[in-house]
């Protein structure tokens, strides 16, 4: 008696109805004693009334609430692919880039190699009619 506390009923038979039961008591303990007493006689007339009045209640919210749940899950799941498709985009964007970064350098190398293959091909020709050809044969038309 000890471990006892005062509960109450809340079963559509006895709704309302006072008892006895152990501290611990949950239906799915294992620590819990089976000590049961009840306080009150019978439920009141009052008590009957409501009973089925907070059950029907009782059962709406039970429904609302899994429908609460069921809903915050899904958004849940939504979110969880949502940023799953935002990593994949990102990781996208930053190829995308490195690929062009790559493109671009390629670009500037072959300009430069341009740049230099002109400026080599200019220099050669100055150089060869500044010093007259130096043993090179030229073509002359009859």
């Amino acid at each position: 008696m000890d471990r006892c506390v005062e509960r109450t009923s809340l079963s559509i038979h006895n709704f309302g109805r006072r008892f006895y039961g152990c501290q611990q008591w949950s239906p799915d303990s294992v620590q819990a004693c089976n000590f049961f007493k009840w306080l009150d006689n019978n439920t009141c007339p009052r008590g009957r009334a409501t009973a089925p009045l907070v059950h029907e209640r009782f059962t709406r919210y039970k429904a609302e609430a899994v429908a609460a749940r069921n809903e915050r899950d899904e958004a849940y799941v939504r979110e969880a692919e949502t940023r799953e498709l935002l990593r994949i985009a990102k990781r996208k964007a930053e190829k995308s880039k490195l690929a062009l970064r790559i493109a671009e350098d390629k670009v500037y190398k072959y300009r430069l190699a341009l740049f230099l293959f002109w400026t080599v091909l200019g220099v050669y020709f100055v150089f060869s009619t500044v010093l007259g050809g130096h043993g090179h044969t030229q073509l002359r038309l009859p």
